[in-house]
């Protein structure tokens, strides 16, 4: 056995993520399948990542959560087994195919709402107009609320991103650039409340309701209710939103792919697991080990941050040949960007079907398109999200 050098660790944000993702996903991958970083260790092979991830009883995110105070419990996603295990039994149902089907005709026409809007313009910036504001929406439809408050959701979402980051040390706030990131974050728990006990007494043709009509043991309290509309919220949003932009971004440098897809929309459903694939936008997932383990030969004592790297599993060259290329046409596509094992995204159908319409929809009405001269489309990583701040294109 090699025990792990941690003497010469870096960080992930030392590779060139912003300019040159694949590259830098291709130097982590080349470091080896367990690479010392300076808060833990990166396990990048398909092999270990599935290993990590199908084990919560050694490798935990609770205690991730627990060593970083977000003020928030996201539920399921914040727990490990016996408590996962019951929350996920619970909301399932709800996040299903068969529930989330029925929502295709309205949010089919937001999507064209949004994608006519810009069209007219000839020119938009791709995360602002489009890839933030249509994922909120589809929260709010699931949730049978407003579309009137789609902006605010967004600037709540930002807000309490931004202080995870600030607690972080990665996106360092002033102390009033603080205290309004906190009045936000607490101005949405409040409005969330409000809205849970509202729909206790008054409930809707929506899921929240559905879900806290539940009776016997599987009754969600208030806290609980509480903590899935905020993952909803803080674990959803961002993360399709992430996906939407870094998937226009790699279709806009590569006008071969992009024409593929308006000459045939069938291929969609395959370019957004493609595109899923190359840019999963959460790279890497952490866990925190609770025992002394091995991880491929290398000791790891209990306590360390392992962060599974779903950008390197992704691009394993033994499950998907030409890995780092784009191909509409594979026959399998088995990424790991939604997670593996019990912690698999709960909201991986609508996630997919919400890329699938604005894909389909943009490609429908406007078949040329590039990014605009001049402007910036860095990618930013920020805790474990990776997105683009900004896209613009032309058409």
């Amino acid at each position: 056995m090699t025990s792990v050098d941690h003497s010469t660790a870096s960080t992930v944000a030392d590779l060139p993520v912003a300019e040159r993702r694949d590259d830098a996903w291709r130097t982590l991958s080349d470091r080896g399948e367990v690479v010392p970083l300076a808060d833990g260790l990166a396990v990048t092979s398909l092999a270990v990542v599935k290993a990590v991830l199908r084990e919560p009883g050694r490798f935990s995110i609770q205690k991730v959560f627990e060593a970083v105070e977000t003020g928030y419990p996201l539920i399921p996603l914040a727990f490990d087994p016996p408590e996962q295990t019951r929350y996920r039994r619970i909301l399932q149902p709800f996040f299903s195919p068969r529930r989330i089907r029925p929502l295709e005709e309205s949010l089919r026409a937001q999507a064209v709402a949004l994608v006519e809007a810009v069209k007219a313009r000839g020119a938009c910036d791709f995360v602002a107009d489009i890839a933030g504001p249509f994922p909120a929406q589809a929260l709010l439809t699931l949730l049978g609320l407003p579309l009137e408050d789609r902006d605010r959701f967004i600037g709540w979402k930002d807000a309490a991103l931004r202080l995870t980051a600030d607690a972080a040390g990665e996106v360092p706030l002033t102390d009033e650039e603080r205290a309004a990131e906190v009045a936000q974050t607490m101005a949405m728990g409040g409005y969330l409340a409000e809205l849970i006990r509202t729909r206790r007494e008054e409930p809707g043709d929506d899921v929240l309701s559905e879900i806290l009509a539940l009776r016997g043991e599987d009754r969600l309290s208030d806290d609980e209710a509480l903590g899935v509309c905020l993952m909803l919220v803080l674990a959803g949003l961002e993360t399709v939103t992430d996906a939407l932009g870094l998937g226009m971004e790699r279709l806009a440098t590569h006008p071969e792919r992009q024409q593929e897809l308006v000459r045939d929309l069938s291929l969609v459903p395959a370019a957004v697991e493609e595109l899923l694939r190359l840019d999963p936008p959460a790279p890497f997932l952490p866990r925190m080990t609770t025992e002394d383990v091995e991880i491929a030969g290398c000791p790891v004592p209990a306590g360390t941050l392992i962060n599974a790297h779903l950008n390197t599993a992704n691009r394993d060259e033994a499950c998907w040949p030409r890995a780092h290329e784009i191909d509409f046409h594979r026959a399998e596509n088995p990424h790991t960007s939604f997670g593996l094992g019990v912690h698999r995204c709960l909201g991986t159908h609508l996630a997919r079907l919400e890329m699938r319409l604005v894909f389909e929809e943009w490609h429908r009405r406007i078949p040329h398109y590039a990014i605009t001269e001049g402007t910036s489309h860095r990618a930013r990583l920020v805790r474990a999200n990776l997105g683009l701040e900004s896209l613009h294109l032309t058409f």
